[in-house]
């Protein structure tokens, strides 16, 4: 019995130093994350994915949006802001309005103006539509732009994908000028089953097969899968790869919700709950950008289709991650003092975030 007890004790010793070196590790962590993604990510990265990825099931499941219900209406949409100087161009029509699977609520599906002018017209768009006939209650945004009106960029985090880099892991001093907007990147590589390419040098090996956001040396961008629809060229700036491709040829792919993670990684079930991001690219050339709370991996597809994308991916998932900000410039005699303003007031992360050194990869909006 004694030999029992003595194993049960070193035991619980050794959970509570092991639980004792992750919060002392989170919090030794640098960048702007909050604790608990630090807690997570530390947890993952000492052999406890399988713990981790059990606590945030549960979690989440236990958070998730109940079947039925009504918004009171659709989320405020900030009108188009002032931007100083840009040399872009809307050439592409505003999109059309997304059929809402679910009547009765005034404006959904609609597109609004956002985002800052182009030459005194709008070049972004901004639409809410509910994401499943069952889960009524909530709302997903889509952001619209035209890629000819402003330029894209793929930024390194701190700490993802890693190593060294020219470009700092923030939105710089000589950047606001021009900058409209930022959202977040990908799945840790670890995750992802994909790579990363910038400053003409492969961080983490491009996987043939892979869903890729790639952005040309001319700020124009678009998604598709490595290999088939887009491949390394001379005028390739950076790419960015996660997962395989939720939307193809204009419908979801098949068999999304599989939960096979040889494809989708070890992370929170694809049929979870959760906030979730994706971008994709219209038949046109249009850039979309889709995030919303309570999506599984096929309702997101799914609005993503329905918004028009030919091809889309997902991006990050759960609510430290998942964040698009607009930048409004308010004052033309000083065009580097910028705002941030959230699309969603639910998005957890600051209004700011970028505008500090950020430990993900993230991708900017800028005008021409």
């Amino acid at each position: 019995m004694r030999r029992i007890i003595a194993g049960v004790l070193a035991v619980l010793l050794l959970i509570a130093v092991f639980f004792g070196m992750s919060v002392y590790g989170a919090l030794r962590t640098p960048g702007n994350d909050g604790f608990r993604a630090k807690w997570a990510d530390w947890l993952r990265n000492h052999h406890a994915v399988t713990f981790v990825n059990w606590m945030e099931h549960k979690y989440y499941a236990a958070q998730a949006p109940k079947a039925g219900g009504k918004p009171n209406g659709l989320n405020a949409v900030a009108k188009p802001s002032l931007l100083v100087h840009t040399n872009g161009q809307q050439v592409l029509p505003a999109p059309p309005m997304i059929p809402p699977i679910v009547a009765g609520l005034p404006g959904e599906g609609s597109w609004l103006p956002t985002g800052a002018l182009v030459n005194g017209k709008p070049a972004m768009y901004v639409s809410q539509v509910r994401p499943d006939q069952i889960h009524t209650s909530v709302l997903t945004s889509i952001v619209w732009l035209d890629p000819n009106a402003y330029k894209l960029d793929i930024v390194p985090g701190g700490r993802e994908p890693g190593g060294s880099w020219t470009h700092p892991p923030v939105v710089t001093p000589a950047e606001r000028p021009k900058i409209v907007a930022a959202f977040n990147g990908g799945f840790r590589f670890k995750d992802a089953h994909g790579g990363f390419y910038a400053e003409g040098r492969e961080a983490v090996p491009l996987q043939a097969g892979a869903a890729s956001l790639v952005v040309m040396k001319d700020g124009r961008v678009t998604v598709g899968q490595w290999g088939r629809d887009v491949r390394l060229t001379p005028d390739t700036a950076s790419v960015l790869q996660n997962l395989v491709l939720l939307v193809d040829n204009g419908h979801p792919v098949p068999g999304i919700d599989a939960g096979d993670t040889r494809v989708w990684g070890s992370t929170l079930g694809n049929k979870t709950l959760v906030w979730r991001s994706a971008v994709g690219v219209t038949a046109n050339g249009a850039l979309l950008y889709a995030a919303g709370p309570g999506l599984s991996a096929s309702a997101l597809a799914d609005v993503m289709a329905r918004a028009g994308a030919l091809r889309a991916m997902t991006l990050d998932i759960n609510p430290n991650w998942v964040t698009f900000n607009f930048f409004d410039h308010a004052n033309p005699a000083n065009p580097a003092d910028v705002t941030g303003r959230k699309l969603v007031d639910g998005m957890q992360r600051s209004a700011d975030r970028y505008l500090s050194n950020e430990s993900r990869d993230f991708v900017t909006i800028s005008a021409r």
